[in-house]
């Protein structure tokens, strides 16, 4: 790895908070995935492994505290109104990309797959941006958080 690359690499290490997420759809609509206000962590390590978790800030309870009872609404709400997986990243500093290489995830679909984002790093912040399947355009701001 290049020493432009590593430090581009180094730049992900640590944990951010989810700020904001905004889906723009090709007729301009802006729309926002897990509403205005939504939750996450994205975690980088420093051995090239990483974790992300997202969800709706406001989710609906259960009607039981074991997560087993939980109806077929209730089951398909949570499903709705959360995403987590994790693996390897690697970083292509030439092209701005990083590459989530998915080990686990919320989404099975995702599992044994690569998932590029464009990053773009400002003051203490970075955006995530790619292309949706239904031609949208997302952008995932998060925050650094302190240690």
């Amino acid at each position: 790895m290049s020493t432009g690359q590593s430090q581009v690499s180094e730049q992900f290490v640590g944990a951010w908070s989810l700020i904001s997420w905004t889906a723009t759809l090709p007729d301009g609509t802006i729309r926002h995935p897990y509403g205005e206000q939504p939750l996450g962590r994205i975690m980088y390590s420093p051995n090239g492994k990483m974790v992300a978790c997202l969800m709706r800030r406001h989710r609906i309870r259960c009607a039981s505290d074991n997560r087993h009872e939980a109806t077929s609404a209730e089951r398909d709400a949570a499903y709705r109104d959360y995403v987590s997986y994790f693996g390897a990243f690697s970083v292509d500093a030439t092209n701005s990309t990083v590459t989530h290489h998915v080990e686990g995830a919320t989404f099975p679909n995702w599992i044994g797959t690569d998932l590029v984002r464009e990053f773009c790093f400002a003051d203490q912040e970075l955006t995530l941006s790619l292309l949706g399947p239904d031609g949208s355009a997302h952008a995932l701001k998060w925050e650094r958080l302190s240690e």
